[in-house]
């Protein structure tokens, strides 16, 4: 299949499952739009991924599309959060999981796009970062569940510090 028709099936098949996703809106009682609007974001996110899926030969170039995938990806599952809870008030904390969002893009593109061991680094660094930093901020303003995960993950985030610590070779 030529890399034109591959993109023509490619956006009619989008086309073709966002109008059966809205349609079935519509039709489907119970279902809610209103609930479910961050789908929006996810389906942005993979459209940000799908050309360096549909294009192979072009992944390495195509790799950058990873970065903002991947912060639409994670601002989708946040407003699901925040919809499903209807806890808006965690944006207070919720908003330090974006510079993880843009490490999580950066590890991705580099992988993909063979950017070098560094670029990973700098990407898995800022995911950590990110985690201990939505660690600290949940546990004073987070509800239950959240004060309960901040101290989980600082102890996640500090026993993988450790492990590299120690696997690393004396110098």
């Amino acid at each position: 299949m030529q890399s034109r028709d591959r993109s023509a099936t490619v956006a009619a098949l989008v086309l073709i499952g966002l109008g059966a996703l809205f349609l079935a809106f519509n039709l489907i009682p119970g279902l809610n739009i209103g609930q479910t609007w961050p789908i929006i974001f996810i389906l942005i996110a993979g459209a940000f991924y799908l050309p360096a899926i549909v294009w192979p030969s072009e992944r390495k170039s195509l790799a950058g599309l990873y970065i903002p995938g991947s912060i639409m990806l994670v601002l989708g599952l946040i407003f699901f959060f925040n919809t499903i809870t209807s806890d808006w008030g965690s944006w207070a904390y919720i908003w330090t999981l974006i510079p993880g969002s843009v490490g999580l893009g950066l590890a991705l593109a580099s992988r993909i796009g063979a950017w070098g061991r560094g670029t990973t680094q700098v990407g898995i660094w800022m995911m950590v970062g990110s985690a201990v930093a939505f660690g600290f901020f949940g546990l004073f303003f987070g509800g239950a569940l959240v004060r309960t995960m901040g101290p989980v993950l600082l102890i996640l985030c500090g026993a993988l510090l450790l492990l590299g610590a120690l696997r690393r070779p004396a110098r």
